[in-house]
């Protein structure tokens, strides 16, 4: 018989929901949905009905394709209320063979609970004399034995209200995860042409950058600018609506074109009447690559110099204008990847890009039997933390 989950990102821009179903230790994505984002900006409610009301349409999309009512769910988070540090903790062996015994004793991690933001434990990798990084360390001998795990912390005010909102869609949060940690895991598994990763999620209203060094999350960054700010100016610069910005921004403006073709733009003042204005492409080109090298420029400054080789990959909606790779390419000189979900995943073609992909590394960090030594979560209470470490001892 099969049983259901469910995953629900909470973003800036959309509320997006998959459904997965397990038989056989087999995962499928059966259903799927997408609500634009009302009454939220990304950290404050605006309007509660309004927020409520684009969370039940997403909800309801999915239960319709996969015929489930969702009665619990992990919540998927993506903005600055979350914060993330790195914990270490020793255990001298003096040389000696490495057991699953000394896994256990260094696993248990003590976190004291903190009544402000809610915590969940991750392992991240484990470190052999302070040099040697690997994800099984059993069989090895060492002096030192390190295990390096991260902490993710979350507003208890973020967690009350989404508690009190889906009390009231009376779906039960199992836990919350954010973003970052998903694609962390899921990057780090990846085979990539380099080992050493640069990730930067283009969004809505924040870009977040993570850097993966020798497989361990180095460097978090969250910029708060994103895509949005380019639509912004459209609609003034254009004097048009903001779906119509989005419109031209995505699948309009082509960042390679130089031709001098023109767009027709809608004059609202004469709605009614069909009145349009043809505009050259290159002028809202350059609109939108004026605020694209602003954001951009941010974000690069705020890498730390490094000369190791990393290989570059986009995510979020904002990567999906025409030929941001070319436009990259030519302004810094990397060549870069997109990171998309597979095709074969389950989810629908019109909602499968790059925009959906915090939501698919957070299904993968859930699913994922390959690497579930690691892929393990420990909410930080004491009934909780009894069940992950149960379940961490069971895996070994």
């Amino acid at each position: 018989m099969d049983s259901y989950k469910t995953i629900i990102e909470i973003g800036s821009f959309s509320i997006k929901t998959i459904i997965y179903s397990e038989y056989n230790e087999e995962y499928q994505i059966v259903g799927t949905g997408k609500s634009k984002t009302q009454g939220y900006t990304g950290n404050d409610i605006e309007n509660i009905d309004d927020f409520i009301d684009c969370i039940k349409n997403s909800i309801v999309q999915a239960e319709k394709q996969a015929n489930h009512v969702i009665k619990d769910t992990f919540i998927l988070l993506t903005n600055r209320c979350v914060k993330i540090k790195k914990i270490k903790k020793d255990l001298i062996l003096n040389g000696a063979i490495i057991e699953k015994n000394d896994i256990r004793k260094i696993s248990k991690i003590n976190i004291s609970k903190n009544e402000k933001v809610h915590q969940n434990l991750y392992t991240s990798h484990f470190l052999i004399d302070d040099n040697l990084v690997t994800d099984n360390p059993i069989g090895l001998n060492s002096q030192k034995l390190s295990i390096i795990s991260l902490l993710s912390s979350i507003e208890d005010k973020q967690i009350k209200l989404y508690n009190n909102i889906f009390q009231k869609l009376q779906i039960k949060i199992l836990n919350y995860i954010d973003s970052t940690i998903s694609y962390f895991f899921y990057l780090k598994n990846k085979k990539i042409s380099k080992s050493n990763v640069i990730l930067i999620d283009f969004g809505f209203k924040h870009t977040n950058v993570l850097m993966i060094k020798n497989k361990q999350l180095s460097f978090i960054k969250k910029i708060p600018y994103g895509c949005k700010l380019i639509s912004d100016d459209l609609v003034k610069m254009l004097n048009v609506s903001f779906d119509f910005a989005e419109k031209l921004k995505i699948s309009t403006i082509d960042l390679l074109d130089s031709r001098n073709v023109s767009i027709e733009i809608p004059v609202w003042e004469e709605f009614g009447n069909n009145v349009k204005n043809k505009i050259e492409h290159n002028y809202i080109k350059k609109i939108v690559l004026s605020r694209l090298d602003e954001i951009l420029k941010l974000v690069m400054e705020a890498l730390p110099n490094d000369s190791n080789f990393y290989s570059y990959l986009f995510t979020g909606g904002g990567s999906k204008i025409k030929n941001f790779d070319n436009y990259f390419r030519s302004t810094y000189g990397h060549d870069i990847q997109f990171l998309e979900p597979p095709k074969s995943c389950g989810i629908p073609k019109v909602l499968n890009d790059a925009s959906i992909m915090s939501l698919y590394s957070c299904f993968w960090l859930l699913t994922n039997k390959s690497s579930e030594n690691l892929d393990f979560i420990k909410k930080i209470d004491s009934f909780s933390n009894k069940i992950w470490y149960k379940r961490f001892v069971d895996l070994l």
